[in-house]
């Protein structure tokens, strides 16, 4: 950039215009020797980059290559599981061998038996084709998959069955896991796409394009596969390029003889499930690039002679500079405002790179993720969750997955929903996956609390309706047994008279017990504006409960704050506290243990925790219990904790099981304290 000065200088001192015209000339030809020497270089690198990028591609294609023969697999599955839903939707007893051919018919099966856990054929249908037996080994591996039950489907592939005919066997465990169905069909279309899905197939179809030289994928134990005749290669451990290749992070390449012709070679490792791991070879043909060449060299004379032509190319190179400086201001620009946007963005953004390492974040992500902003952080390190982790995103066949899961925030359980776009690498980036994340807790709250209210809704009209009709009855029957036992006195067997009397009332007393639940799913009592001393009302129940507790060998041990309130009736408190304990007692059994109270303000919230020793609540079933009538006890009516969350919801508060520090449930109750 500085000969235009320098040029100037020399005519500012009076220099002969035949010297000035020399100077001009030298420059001019210096600079055409600059260009051309960067041009070919340029050349080069253009090249390279071509070729990386079409090395990428092949490996991306021979990766999706081996990932279709695992999604060929997949649909497979998918058409005979839809078969056997049909075949599970007939009743046991109706599945018959007729019911099983007109099944196999309609889905073009040559066959279809149900067998029992000891192999034993139940039904069966030949719908086409000679008949013959199920094979001994399609037997055995029913009678494996029936006694351990892990995988609930097995898809067998044989073409030794019959004489050229391929054949699929497809097991599958009935909902009870005491059947299994088998289905026989013709694989022929399946191995016919196995060999179109073929790593070698591919690599030979993209040899043909032009440009292209060879293909070969070569390991330390010789050629995989190659697209031609490679001659006498030499092996990977004789071949220093090779050897250091091998071990790269990244495309390598060098210009090297193939057969008498300069070739551009470019290699990649490349590994996989079905071949051991080596380097893929591509050999790029240079005939375009000799003739850029030749084409510079002449170009390089004709520019000496061309000063003036030269001139107005250097001028307008200049230009050209001033003008990228431009751009590259207002780029800067608005670099800097994408960024401010980037940052203050609420959903979480990161791109990764193909190592898995993450590329660009924003505060966001991190914050919903709960990591640090950290420059050696990698994809599996912030997002442990194995349905989502890198390899698997890699390989999938999907360009976009999408998956909710739970993380803890503290006290409190974040619902976070993360997708994840897949992008092809080139010669841009080296970006793999796209990653958006999203904080979905209050939508999910919202939905499964609107679900809640219709399912409550539901059930207390029909308790009202059902227990309107019983509780007439019922204080009939009472009476007649109360009457029974005082009135009428038999001569004889007094004693189980009076016991079976007595039994009438205790089973009736329970059973209007267990009306007065349901009736409390139909009241609609929302918020009121009564005001209560919580941690008054709360030691008179755990007094109250501490004698009940005493007989039955439960120990209640108690934590609760002072000048604790809340915005509604204490006898809110008291059906809250009686469902709790009644469902304690139950987890607890006649084996006894601990309950323990726990109330306290946190800012502007109320806390109540109700905890155990019990067995506890799994975590898958912890949602469910919220669903009337569904109980994980023998004799639970699957009222308590769907009562509980009914009053703590209508009144504003919210409800979460976890697991107690005794060891079994644990209860948390948050109410928004009212304002004085």
């Amino acid at each position: 950039m500085s000969y235009p000065r320098e040029t100037d200088r020399f005519y500012a001192g009076g220099l002969p215009m035949a010297a000035l015209i020399v100077s001009m000339a030298v420059v001019v030809v210096l600079t055409a020797w600059i260009v051309i020497r960067e041009s070919r270089e340029d050349s080069l690198k253009l090249l390279v980059m071509q070729g990386t990028a079409f090395a990428e591609s092949l490996a991306q294609a021979s990766t999706v290559a081996l990932a279709s023969e695992a999604n060929l697999d997949h649909l497979t599955h998918l058409r005979y599981a839809e078969i056997i839903r049909q075949l599970a939707a007939i009743e046991p007893e109706n599945l018959d061998d007729r019911a099983l051919t007109t099944v196999a018919l309609r889905h073009d099966l040559i066959a279809a038996y149900v067998v029992d856990s000891s192999g034993a054929v139940q039904a069966e249908a030949i719908a086409r084709g000679p008949q013959f037996t199920l094979p001994q080994f399609v037997q055995e591996e029913a009678v494996l998959l029936l006694s351990n039950p892990e995988e609930r489907y097995i898809l067998l592939l044989d073409q030794e069955e019959l004489p050229g005919q391929a054949l699929h066997y497809y097991l599958e465990l009935s909902n009870d896991l005491r059947r299994a169905f088998i289905l026989q069909a013709s694989a022929e279309s399946y191995v016919a796409g196995l060999r179109q899905t073929q790593i070698g197939y591919l690599a030979q179809n993209i040899a043909r394009e032009a440009g292209v030289e060879y293909i070969v994928y070569q390991s330390t134990e010789g050629i995989i596969f190659a697209s031609r005749k490679p001659g006498n290669l030499l092996a990977i451990e004789s071949d220093p390029f090779l050897s250091d290749a091998i071990d790269a992070d990244s495309i390598v390449h060098r210009v090297w003889e193939f057969q008498e012709r300069e070739v551009l070679e470019l290699v990649r490792p490349f590994a996989s499930a079905q071949y051991p791991f080596g380097v893929l070879r591509i050999g790029l043909s240079l005939d375009s690039y000799s003739q850029v060449k030749r084409g510079f060299d002449i170009l390089m004379i004709s520019l000496a002679a061309a000063i003036i032509i030269l001139s107005g190319t250097t001028i307008l190179y200049f230009n050209s500079r001033r003008r990228q400086q431009r751009l590259g201001q207002r780029f800067s620009e608005m670099r800097h405002v994408t960024d401010r946007i980037f940052e203050r963005m609420q959903t979480g953004v990161a791109s990764v790179d193909q190592q898995g390492r993450l590329i660009l974040t924003n505060k966001a992500f991190h914050d919903l993720l709960r990591t640090k902003d950290r420059a050696d952080l990698t994809w599996d390190q912030i997002v442990r969750k194995d349905e989502l982790s890198f390899d698997k995103l890699i390989s999938t066949e999907s360009d976009s997955f999408e998956l909710e899961f739970d993380m803890a925030s503290g006290d409190d359980e974040k619902r976070i929903l993360i997708g994840v776009s897949r992008m092809e690498a080139d010669s841009v980036g080296d970006t793999a996956l796209v990653a958006v994340a999203y904080d979905v807790t209050r939508l999910r709250e919202y939905e499964r609390t609107a679900a809640r209210r219709e399912r409550l809704s539901e059930m207390g009209n029909l308790a009202a309706g059902v227990a309107h009709e019983i509780r007439n009855p019922l204080n009939t029957i009472s009476i007649a047994a109360q009457r029974l036992a005082v009135e009428f006195e038999p001569t004889e067997e007094k004693e189980e008279f009076t016991s079976l009397a007595e039994q009438i009332r205790t089973e009736t007393s329970r059973l209007n017990g267990i009306i007065t639940r349901f009736l409390a799913l139909a009241r609609d009592r929302g918020r009121t504006d009564a005001s209560m001393d919580l941690s008054t009302e709360l030691n008179n129940l755990v007094q109250f409960y501490r004698q009940e507790a005493n007989m039955i060998g439960i120990e209640i041990r108690a934590e609760i704050g002072s000048n604790i309130s809340v915005g509604f009736e204490a006898d809110v408190v008291r059906q809250i506290m009686a469902n709790l304990f009644s469902n304690a007692k139950e987890a607890l059994g006649t084996g006894g243990g601990v309950v323990q109270i726990k109330a306290e303000t946190v800012e502007n919230d109320t806390l109540i925790e109700f905890g155990d020793s019990g067995p506890g609540i799994p975590a898958e079933l912890r949602e469910k219990v919220f669903t009337p009538y569904f109980t994980t006890k023998d004799a639970g009516t699957g009222l308590g904790l769907p009562t509980v969350h009914k009053l703590v919801t209508e009144r504003g508060g919210t409800i979460r099981l976890g697991e107690s520090s005794l060891g079994g449930l644990a209860v948390t109750i948050r109410f928004t304290r009212p304002s004085r």
